[in-house]
């Protein structure tokens, strides 16, 4: 069968076909490999520009809402550049404004700084006008003091001859008694037998006796007195001198500040004369600022009023001074008022403090607290007193 399928024209023929068939179809399956593989080639090219073309729109978005951002910065510029402008328009405003207040500002303070000269000039003249005027009430006072140190001087030359006077009459009567005496004694040895003669010479002498005595006291209280009076006249003449000086300090006060420390030194003396002549100690005068209130710290050592005898007593006074017109009036001023305590040891020291209102002499405003007063027993308990001194601090308090 082989051999005759090799020679027989049929089975060429039918081998032929088969071959041909085999080929069609090896041809189709080329045929149909290459369409699917130009397929898969479209697919892919078909996906490519998918690709390309989602990138190309999401890139026009991109661009699209970039576009948007720009349009709404560019909104926004020309907002604030408008804004910018009107800012900018008013600042020249307000520097064409501010320029022109500042040259009337300048031109004012042209006059106020002529103005001030001239009431500088006005006020030098002014001083120097009470300078002068309070040269001549001090060389006034100078004169005054010396009149009345002349006529301390004659009262005192009064005193010791009144004194000397009342000593020789007392010598002459107390010689006439001693006389009288003897003549008594004389008399009732001579007559004692006369009981009635003895009777009026006793009761006469008795008389004497009492005149004496009463003269003795009336030169007492005289003598008492005049020493008071010796001692008034002594503190008047201080007070003058103190005056004195004090209208020297007036025009030109050194202490500014509002601050003043005092040492009062021979406190027990000092006590013992404010005891026996109701002595007042005044301090240096001060001020609570430049060109302020005249201050001077004036202390009653032994009291004042009820407080006399058991307390210190100390007044902050305003004094007339030279600025008073330029003040304010009535006076409202604070100072606090401390004893100082000289412990040797500062960290143990306690000072003694109390806020006081100043005082002034001619002012209807009264307060409850314008004066300071200490217990002697408090004084002489810590170290507030050493040395026999004491020191007062005051320090004036800003409202």
């Amino acid at each position: 069968m082989r051999s005759h399928l090799k020679e027989c024209p049929r089975a060429k023929q039918q081998q032929q076909l088969l071959n041909g068939q085999r080929l069609s179809a090896s041809m189709d399956r080329l045929d149909q490999q290459q369409s699917d593989h130009r397929l898969q080639a479209l697919e892919q090219d078909v996906g490519t520009i998918r690709s390309v073309l989602n990138e190309e729109i999401r890139q026009r978005l991109h661009l699209i809402t970039d576009v948007g951002n720009i349009r709404k910065q560019n909104q926004v510029v020309e907002d604030w550049n408008r804004d910018t402008d009107e800012v900018v328009g008013g600042l020249r405003r307000q520097i064409e404004e501010e320029a022109s207040q500042r040259a009337y500002a300048l031109e004012q303070n042209q006059l106020d700084v002529q103005y001030c000269c001239n009431i500088t000039q006005s006020l030098k003249e002014q001083v120097e006008s009470r300078l002068d005027e309070a040269q001549k009430l001090v060389n006034q006072l100078s004169l005054d003091v010396t009149f009345h140190q002349n006529q301390l001087n004659d009262n005192i030359l009064k005193l010791e001859e009144l004194i000397f006077e009342n000593e020789r009459q007392n010598r002459d009567k107390f010689f006439q008694i001693e006389e009288f005496m003897q003549q008594i004694n004389e008399d009732i040895k001579t007559k004692l037998g006369n009981s009635d003669y003895v009777t009026t010479k006793q009761a006469t002498l008795d008389y004497e006796v009492k005149n004496v005595k009463n003269i003795v006291c009336e030169t007492e209280e005289r003598c008492d007195k005049l020493d008071r009076a010796l001692h008034q006249t002594m503190q008047n003449l201080s007070d003058l001198e103190n005056q004195m000086a004090m209208q020297q300090r007036i025009a030109s006060v050194q202490n500014i500040r509002g601050h003043l420390i005092w040492r009062i030194k021979d406190y027990s003396k000092k006590l013992d004369e404010a005891k026996q002549y109701d002595t007042i100690l005044h301090s240096a005068m001060f001020s609570n600022k430049a060109f302020g209130y005249a201050l001077r710290l004036d202390i009653y050592l032994n009291g004042k009023g009820t407080w006399k005898g058991r307390n210190m007593i100390a007044c902050l006074n305003v004094l007339s001074g030279e600025y008073d017109p330029l003040l304010a009036w009535p006076c409202r001023l604070q100072a606090e008022i401390v004893i100082r305590d000289q412990s040797s040891n500062m960290a143990e020291a306690q000072d003694y403090v109390k806020t006081i209102f100043v005082r002034k002499k001619s002012d209807d405003f009264i307060q409850s607290n314008q004066y300071f007063h200490i217990p002697h027993k408090v004084i002489t308990s810590r170290n507030y007193l050493r040395n026999d001194a004491m020191f007062i601090e005051v320090r004036i308090l800003k409202l």
